[in-house]
């Protein structure tokens, strides 16, 4: 049983004819004549005989109609609670994020916004250091990082755990071994994010940590950047997790080095000093339930 059904028999019955309930529902009177043939038939029930040119109820179609009627109106003030929840909350938002976060979240943010069109929300792309820098100096309302320290400035809301994935082109690149440790990944030429970044900072440390050198065939401003060049066969590449797509199984082989290189949590940041809107709070909402 669907809501248009229970519509299209309420104007029948307060039109008193299939022609006239027709327009109102912007249909033919035989598109509609079978949207109510559909209806009794689920019912197992006849809600209408014909008097003349007339259609009327019968006594199941009117206790039926009394009860549909509670239905539409029920499903018609829902809509209007929505609206007026979805009026309550209006201005303006700016985050400030890196490419990462913005293609993870980039799902909430659009139901956000379908959910609140009143708020105009504004998505800045920036690196996690000057994410930081917008968010203490109120550039920006909300930022999103990688951050390796929590701050004493700043209030921190823990996002998703990135887990940093080795993906090996498919073909053109030879990589044989079994078991990967910093000394066979030493071995390889790497395409890697850019040495300002904290994930980069996290794959230094680690080989600096061993007495080993990276051989960093490339560098890339994002992990999508990476994929690209990996692909072409330049060498082998470590991204996020959170950055691969369905089709990139069938470009690469992929390899989780958590154990090798733990991560930071992603964080969202904003300045204790700035007060929060009743549409911040709710776009932090959106952000921490995709957060799991």
């Amino acid at each position: 049983m669907e809501i248009r059904q229970l519509n299209s028999f309420c104007w029948i019955v307060q039109s008193g004819s299939l022609k006239d309930a027709a327009k109102h529902c912007f249909l033919t009177p035989s598109a509609l004549s079978l949207q109510i043939k559909a209806l009794e038939q689920e019912l197992a029930l006849k809600l209408f005989a014909h008097k003349g040119r007339k259609l009327e109820l019968t006594p199941e179609g009117e206790i039926f109609y009394v009860e549909a009627r509670k239905v539409l109106n029920s499903v018609e003030e829902a809509k209007e609670k929505t609206k007026n929840h979805a009026a309550d909350f209006s201005g303006k938002i700016s985050l400030a994020a890196p490419a990462c976060l913005r293609y993870y979240y980039l799902p909430s943010f659009a139901r956000f916004r379908a959910a609140y069109p009143a708020i105009k929300l504004s998505i800045l792309a920036r690196s996690h250091a000057d994410a930081i820098s917008m968010a203490r100096s109120g550039d920006a309302d909300l930022a999103m990082g990688l951050f390796p320290h929590s701050f004493v400035d700043l209030e921190e809301i823990p996002l998703i755990t990135p887990k940093l994935t080795l993906i090996i082109p498919r073909r053109g690149v030879r990589f044989t071994f079994r078991q990967i440790g910093l000394k066979e990944l030493s071995q390889q030429p790497m395409v890697l994010l850019q040495p300002v970044t904290t994930t980069r900072a996290v794959i230094d440390g680690a080989f600096r940590k061993s007495n080993l050198k990276m051989r960093a065939e490339m560098e890339a401003s994002t992990c999508v950047e990476i994929k690209r060049y990996v692909a072409s066969a330049i060498g082998i590449g470590i991204i996020h997790d959170i950055c691969l797509e369905p089709d990139d199984n069938s470009r690469f082989r992929t390899v989780n080095l958590e154990n090798i290189f733990p991560h930071p949590r992603a964080r969202l940041i904003y300045n204790p000093s700035k007060s929060l809107t009743a549409s911040h709070k709710k776009l932090m909402e959106f952000v921490r339930f995709a957060s799991g």
